[in-house]
């Protein structure tokens, strides 16, 4: 049967505005009158004209009679719909977890669920007090509600149906206080010094005048009747408070009565040890059991109830005994999704609504919602204005006992014999007073460690090691936390850093044309550096040249001249100092040769002299509009790639890095900075320089045009721009630190291993090593020809490049696409890889022909790259804390309450289940009509047509 029913009744009424019995007897005048008139003229007309004209007349008297009592047909269509309650249970992952006996309200879910012994002394007190609470909540809310409504001039039967529904709470909470009394008649209960005050101020606050006034103002206004009483509506504000101050004390009761019952030495409660052992799924099919056998299906016959599921979608069952069996299997079933979504449930709720009137949604779960939904829970709850929302919060609100290694850093890339930070960040839970032993190790080794002493139930440690780097290649560090007794899970307890280590020494060519404030700083710091060979070239005032420059005094002139250099940092330097030659033989050695050239913009020269010139090909950015780019002043703003870029990694650990940016944001403006800053797509962007009268909102969108630091890959090599010689400012209010570890940075990543492999046509890289569960793999590959020329595959070749990834025995083929910006790279982005080792190879006719050139020519490494993608532990099941302030929100803003599981039935009760009817009323005039007035007309006419053609008067 449908929520919806609908009856209908059809019957015609007589809806005149006179007098029936006066209608009647003018009737029988008119019609006598007419009978005599006719009677005498019956020998002059003749007996068939006078019955005609009698039939004429008593139809013309019926229509006018018809017309007079205006007769209606009337359709009545009657709609019932039943309300709904929806009972939403959390079946995710977490919901499997056993609390430790004692952290998780196990009396109330005991008592609820029949899984305890007890003493019922004891504890129908604490039953009872869990309804009293429930019941002045629903009151302090009904009461707020029928005050809303009078200040808003609501609907009379609105107001009156709150206040109803206010006494009647208010009234059983009276009922369950008088309960109270009498059953807690053991010494424990009634000898406590305690919990006899505070029945005793219950009883002055709901045993009062006001509340008895309640009860008599409902029932006048149940009757439609206007209070006698002039103050009835201020005396509804003063309920309310009266009533928050009532539930207070009923909380206070509660907790007394709990604590007394779990400290009693005679006649404590017993809880069964099998019961202290359920999973909050098994305790919440329990207590639905329970549920379904008593108030639910009392409510049946007024009601539907709806059960339904949720963990990161939601679904419907069928019934009770459905879902007491699901839940009661949880702990058994491999396949619980690692989710709680508990937007996802509310929103399946609210579009029940759309179908049916929700009055009331009972949710049980740990409202631990992680799941990165685009509408938080508080949002939706929001909305569901009218369909209360009650919590049944279930599990443990602290942290079970785990030492959880939140995360591990480290400089991706350093240079032989570097002091490097590995840090690592822990968090202990339920584990005060204890030592943990924190380990750094090394292919297995322990080689640092540290004792950590946890001074909080909740603490929160950083630890650090400096470890020196003396091999050139891969430095893998492990963290390893030796685990204590009890802890909740062991897979949190490691972690794994990679530091991309380059060799001990830069060679660097430092080039300008006159001796600006940048190059002067880059000169003594290079000069300061012992890992730094620098060799200068400098035209104004006077021609400077040292090292390998000093005896021609002008820029290399072939590859291998470039190839002396691991960095070349240009300045201004006009064209005419930078012979065409030089400017090709120093493309050819980026691309064939992996060298890196940075740039650094001024107002004479670079970049905008070299528009027509073999530099131009490589320059990564383009002028921007002059309309856009008055007379402002901007500062650094570092790009969401630039967060996690280790060029900019200018603290020794992650977070002394955001803090150092954020502090170079706010007081190192950018006075200048060049019109040549607009990147190409080709350019990565990890400094924009931003309008400081944009302030500090301005997203990554609106500041992708305006660049101050970005880079390209030319090649095999990279070219670095700065769109103004302006990085010395890092100096201001820090002295050298911050300029010395942006530079020293920026030269590490220059100088260090891309990642890749392979061979000199055919290379193959990862942007890292290791990655996340679920994180996306992006695998590059670079084809080029014997001259360094990018190879670009024919548009209409049949055997498209590929990737072969394995792993174990498994293999899989994943097509690799063109990248549009880069000549002769191919890209491909791999998803939904199961944890484990990967080696990834490029396949394809076309890599196929170039190694086969390649191995001509010499013995080629074999083009591939390894990657792990380590097993993620999900927060579903790190966290499993109760989440009780989330679930108060959602309550409150849907007019809910938290709830125990001992007062679920006591809102059933004081809900209002009642089917909402709906009366439509149709009426259709059925004397209104003309065909009725023509007839009266048309009678009279045909006798006074007849007696005009017979000459009668």
């Amino acid at each position: 049967m449908g929520a919806t029913e609908t009856t209908t009744q059809q019957y015609i009424t007589l809806e005149h505005p006179f007098n029936l019995p006066l209608i009647v007897l003018v009737t029988l005048i008119c019609a006598a009158v007419m009978v005599w008139a006719l009677y005498r003229e019956r020998r002059i007309l003749g007996a068939k004209t006078t019955s005609l004209f009698l039939l004429l007349r008593v139809l013309a008297i019926a229509t006018a009679l018809w017309m007079l009592l205006a007769p209606t047909s009337v359709l009545e269509e009657s709609t019932s719909t039943k309300k709904a309650v929806v009972i939403l249970s959390d079946v995710s992952a977490s919901m499997a977890t056993v609390d430790p006996a004692g952290t998780a309200d196990d009396l109330r879910w005991a008592l609820s669920g029949h899984g305890g012994h007890t003493d019922s002394s004891l504890i129908e007190p604490i039953a009872l007090a869990d309804r009293t609470i429930a019941a002045l909540g629903v009151a302090h809310h009904e009461l707020s509600a029928a005050i809303s409504d009078l200040e808003k001039h609501g609907g009379e039967r609105l107001v009156s149906e709150h206040v109803r529904l206010a006494s009647k709470a208010i009234t059983r909470s009276r009922m369950h206080l008088n309960q109270i009394r009498d059953v807690g008649t053991s010494a424990d209960v009634r000898d406590t010094d305690t919990i006899i005050p505070l029945l005793a101020r219950l009883s002055t606050l709901l045993e009062s005048p006001e509340c008895d006034a309640l009860v008599d103002l409902a029932q006048t206004l149940q009757r439609d009747r206007t209070p006698s009483e002039a103050g009835w509506r201020e005396g509804l504000t003063d309920l309310v408070g009266r009533t928050a101050i009532a539930r207070r004390v009923s909380i206070e009761l509660a907790e007394q009565l709990s604590k007394n019952a779990s400290t009693s030495p005679d006649r404590g409660v017993v809880v069964s040890a099998a019961f202290q052992n359920r999973a909050r799924g098994q305790r919440v099919a329990a207590f639905l059991n329970q549920l379904g056998d008593s108030s639910l299906d009392s409510i049946k016959e007024t009601a539907d109830v709806h059960w339904s599921f949720f963990d990161n979608v939601p679904r419907d069952l069928s019934g009770d005994n459905e879902a007491s069996m699901f839940l009661s299997e949880l702990t058994d079933r491999d396949d619980l999704v690692k989710v709680t979504d508990l937007s996802a449930g509310l929103r399946h709720v609210d579009r029940m609504r759309q179908d049916q009137p929700v009055a009331a949604t009972f949710v049980l779960s740990d409202v631990a919602h992680n799941h990165a939904s685009d509408r938080k829970p508080t949002e939706i709850a929001t909305q569901m204005e009218g369909s209360p929302v009650y919590v049944v919060p279930i599990g443990n609100s602290s942290r079970l006992r785990d030492i959880d290694l939140i995360s591990t850093s480290a400089p991706i890339v350093a240079m032989r014999n570097d002091a490097v930070v590995i840090e690592a960040h822990l968090e202990a839970y339920q584990c005060l007073g204890e030592t943990c032993l924190v380990q750094l190790m090394q292919d297995g080794q322990v080689i640092d460690f540290r004792n950590v002493l946890i001074d909080s139930a909740s603490a929160s440690h950083r630890v650090r090691f400096d470890q020196r780097v003396s091999e050139i290649g891969t430095a893998t560090f492990q963290i390893a936390v030796d685990p204590l007794d009890g802890e909740m899970t062991l897979e949190n307890n490691f972690g794994e850093v990679e530091i991309n280590v380059t060799r001990s020494d830069i060679k660097v060519l430092l080039c300008d044309e006159h001796p600006r404030w940048e190059y002067r700083y880059l000169a003594q710091l290079f000069r300061r550096d012992d890992k730094v060979e620098v060799d200068e070239l400098l035209y104004h005032p006077r021609v400077i040249a040292t090292g390998r420059r000093e005896e021609t005094k002008t820029f290399p002139i072939t590859v291998d001249q470039w190839d002396q250099y691991d960095v070349v940092i240009l300045g201004d330097i006009q064209p005419d100092h930078f012979p065409a030659q030089s400017q090709e033989s120093l493309r050819q050695y980026l691309r064939t040769r992996g060298g890196t050239l940075i740039m650094i913009a001024g107002d004479a020269a670079m970049p905008q002299a070299y528009r027509d010139h073999p530099l131009a090909e490589i320059v990564p950015v383009r002028p921007i509009d002059e309309a856009n780019d008055g007379d402002r002043e901007y500062s650094f703003r570092v790009t969401e790639q630039g967060r996690s870029h280790v060029a900019l990694m200018i603290g020794e650990t992650d977070s002394a890095t955001r803090d150092a940016w954020d502090f170079v944001n706010r007081f190192s403006p950018l006075h200048q900075v060049s019109r040549w800053r607009s990147p190409l797509p080709t350019a990565r962007s990890l400094i924009a320089a931003a309008p400081r009268d944009l302030g500090t909102n301005a997203s990554d969108a609106e500041l992708s045009d305006s660049t101050f630091l970005c880079w390209q890959p030319v090649g095999r090599g990279r070219v670095v721009y700065l769109a103004g010689p302006d990085t010395y400012r890092l100096r201001f209010l820090r002295g050298d630190r911050l300029h010395y570890r942006f530079w020293g940075q920026l030269m590490r990543w220059a100088i260090a291993s891309d990642l890749s492999a392979g061979n000199r046509s055919v290379r193959i890289r990862t942007s890292k090593t290791l990655y996340e569960t679920d994180q996306p793999v992006d695998v590059e590959v670079e084809l080029l020809d014997s001259d360094g020329n990018p190879v670009i595959e024919d548009s209409g070749a049949t055997e498209v490049l590929n990737l072969r990834l394995i792993s174990g025995e498994d293999e899989r083929m994943v097509p690799l696409a063109p990248d549009a910006e880069r000549p002769g790279h191919y890209r491909a982005e791999i998803r939904s890889l199961t944890p484990g080792v990967y080696q990834a190879q490029p396949g394809g006719s076309l890599v196929e022909s170039l190694a086969e050139i390649d191995a001509a020519e010499a013995t080629p490494e074999i083009a591939s790259a390894t990657f792990t993608v380590q097993a993620d532990l999900p927060t579903e099941l790190v966290d499993t804390r109760c989440n009780r302030v989330l679930a108060g929100q959602v309550a409150e803003l849907s007019g809910g309450q938290v709830l125990p599981p001992t007062a679920v039935s006591e809102i059933i009760e004081l809900t209002n289940l009642d089917p909402i009817v709906t009366h439509r009323v149709q009426r259709q005039p059925l004397w209104l009509r003309w065909r009725y007035l023509w007839l009266v007309f048309g009678c009279l006419q045909i006798e006074w047509i007849i007696r005009k053609w017979r000459g009668l008067s």
